[in-house]
Order: C-alpha cells, then sequence, then structure tokens
C-alpha cells in the first residue's frame, strides 16, 4: 500500500487556534497536541490541493503538506494569506515534473533553525532534477523538509487514515 498524506502545521503551541480555523471553514477535522511549536489538522474532504477556506481564514503561518508516494510531494507555506513559499515535484510520468513558483529557501532555513535543525544543505532538496536521483535517496526530500521544520506529525495522515483507522493515531481531537 501507498502512502497518501495531507495535513496542515499552524504555527502556534495553542491547539484552540487550529481549532477555531477549522470552525470558521465550516469544515469537519482532527487537531493534534502541539508539538515544536506546530499543532497539525487534517479536514474532511481533502483532494491532495490546499482548501482555500483554510487559507482565507488562516491568521497565522500555516504548513500544507502532501505526499503521495507513487505521484507526487508538495510543501506550500502561507503568512496570513500569502503564499510565501510553493515547491511541487511530481514523478508519475516516469520523469520529475517540478513546479517551484515561490521558492525563498530562507522561508525554510528560518523554519529549520528555529528548532535548532541544519539549514544549510536544503537547497540541496529542491536540486533534484532526475527521478533516478529522487529514489536513490537515504530519505525523501519530503520527509528531510518537514522533519528539519520541526513538523512531527505527517507521515500516512489525513483525515481518511484516522477515519478508517483511529486507534492508529494518538493526541487528536476531532472537531
Amino acid at each position: 500500500m501507498s502512502e497518501f498524506s495531507q495535513s496542515y502545521h499552524l504555527r502556534t503551541n495553542d491547539k484552540e487556534e487550529a481549532v477555531m480555523l477549522i470552525k470558521r471553514t465550516g469544515k469537519h477535522g482532527y487537531v493534534f497536541e502541539p508539538q515544536n511549536g506546530w499543532v497539525t489538522f487534517v479536514i474532511a474532504d481533502g483532494d491532495f490541493s490546499v482548501d482555500e477556506q483554510v487559507i482565507i481564514h488562516n491568521t497565522g503561518r500555516i504548513v500544507h503538506y502532501v505526499f503521495t508516494e507513487d505521484h507526487f510531494w508538495e510543501f506550500l507555506v502561507y503568512d496570513k494569506q500569502e503564499l510565501i513559499f510553493a515547491y511541487h515535484c511530481n514523478w508519475e510520468e516516469e520523469e520529475l515534473a517540478i513546479k517551484a513558483s515561490q521558492i525563498n529557501l530562507s522561508v525554510l532555513q528560518q523554519l529549520a533553525t528555529e528548532q535548532g535543525n541544519q539549514s544549510d544543505d536544503l537547497e540541496q532538496m529542491f536540486n533534484i532534477t532526475d527521478i533516478e536521483d529522487l529514489f536513490e535517496l537515504e530519505m525523501h526530500p519530503a520527509y528531510v523538509v518537514t522533519e528539519r521544520s520541526g513538523i512531527e506529525h505527517y507521515q500516512w495522515l489525513s483525515y481518511n487514515y484516522i477515519q478508517e483507522d483511529p486507534s492508529a493515531y494518538e493526541g487528536f481531537t476531532r472537531v
């Protein structure tokens, strides 16, 4: 079985901020306890693209993370409604198709250094242009970037995964 993960990560230590954000969108979701200054949440009806209602109602810094093991990964960072980092890498057609409309490495470097993590080599994660090189890496760039940012809840995580097997996850609240 392949991984199909999609999640949001709000830069806050206050879980209630994520709960209120979900309520403002009129959607349902699950919110995890804060870790490393991030509150992770997932929402219903995710289609592996950013939900515009989440961004419209966002009042802080938020990451939208997607990793579909057989298809693509995406990492978006918003400051309120402004997109400040955007990277999408697709490998469905036997070669890489990269959309990097807003690559501002200083955004990722700041997220990593705030966590006390190495940031000087993050640029390498976005310089991969060959599909063979991508799959020969010890750790997928999606995982490296997310972990360096201090985000802990992201692998095998989506609204549907929690719906199907809530016992596989700990420390979340249904909204």
